[in-house]
């Protein structure tokens, strides 16, 4: 589906869900409104013109015509709730008197531009939503406004919050679950692939066992891995990392979870080759103590209050703001 055709779909889509209420201006329509906030109007055209950088992606997830319009609908509304938000927001930023610097606008652009294949693409975008590049940089210049408000007000009710013993105690056993650890081991291994009962199996073996006694003589794992091992993370000495009961398929994770640091095991035949493993470090399963996650603890905490204050005042500013919605429900 092309940019056109999306955008036309899209259009009509808005068009179902929207209820009959013209723009108001000396009798002329000049967009259909999607909703005001006090005197402001939010168009469907400022909907389209966010949205047009996501619809293809919403289109290759989509599954189906109805999974399509589900997404696209979900997308629309999320979008009209942002542009609320942005439009309040930047009204707050105008009165706090914040700026953005032309730079950070630059930069917004030219993330932008990255999202479409070409400028070409990116610019017959702007001309089919009938919009400018000058108007594209006061939108994103508003956009900004409206997010370094919104940080600075999480910022400073984040700072005012007080994080007692109390709190953080009862945080860290209301997400207790979030810090028992499993058994792990941290593992690297030597593989060299075949199908099991072929003569290529046996060529293998005979390769592996080959290493094994290099092995045995003193030679480096990580070396002989770089040097043999056919899996994934092989120019990284063979590493797999750390691995948690049901990572592996059944014989390597038994063998895994029989090792002691700095062991390794005998050759591990599988479905898919010959397997050596090493164990570098293990850690038992076990609860992280409180004094150990103390220091991430209070920040969430923090962070958590702050964010639902925040949402109480963009509530108290969204009633302020008179705002109203012209979407079906």
């Amino acid at each position: 589906m092309t940019s056109r055709m999306i955008s036309t779909v899209l259009s009509m889509f808005l068009v179902a869900m929207l209820i009959a209420a013209p723009a108001a201006g000396r009798g002329e329509v000049v967009d259909r409104i999607l909703a005001t906030v006090d005197t402001e109007v939010i168009l469907l055209s400022d909907v389209m013109a966010e949205l047009g950088p996501h619809l293809t992606e919403i289109q290759q997830n989509a599954t189906s015509e109805q999974d399509f319009n589900r997404r696209l609908e979900a997308h629309v509304r999320a979008t009209l709730d942002q542009a609320i938000d942005n439009r309040i927001l930047y009204r707050e930023a105008r009165m706090a008197g914040f700026s953005i610097s032309d730079e950070a606008v630059d930069q917004r652009l030219d993330e932008l531009r990255s999202m479409y294949p070409s400028r070409e693409a990116f610019q017959q975008e702007l001309e089919e939503a009938g919009e400018t590049l000058s108007d594209l940089r006061s939108r994103l210049r508003r956009q900004l406004l409206a997010r370094h408000m919104a940080m600075e007000r999480r910022d400073q009710l984040a700072r005012a919050v007080t994080v007692t013993e109390s709190d953080i105690a009862q945080y860290y056993q209301d997400n207790i679950n979030r810090y028992r650890q499993q058994e792990r081991v941290r593992c690297r291994q030597i593989f060299l692939a075949a199908t099991p009962g072929t003569d290529e199996a046996e060529v293998a073996r005979a390769r592996m066992e080959q290493v094994q006694q290099e092995l045995d003589a003193g030679a480096d794992f990580a070396e002989l891995a770089v040097v043999h091992s056919e899996a994934p993370g092989a120019e990284e000495g063979g590493i797999i990392g750390w691995i948690a009961r049901g990572d592996l398929i059944q014989p390597l994770e038994e063998a895994a979870f029989q090792l002691d640091a700095g062991e390794r095991s005998d050759i591990i035949e599988s479905p898919n080759g010959f397997h050596i493993l090493k164990a570098e470090a293990r850690e038992e399963a076990g609860e992280v103590s409180l004094d150990e996650v103390r220091t991430e603890i209070e920040p969430a905490i923090r962070n958590q209050e702050a964010a639902r204050r925040f949402e109480r005042w963009m509530a108290n500013l969204r009633e302020r703001s008179r705002v109203r919605v012209f979407l079906e429900s």
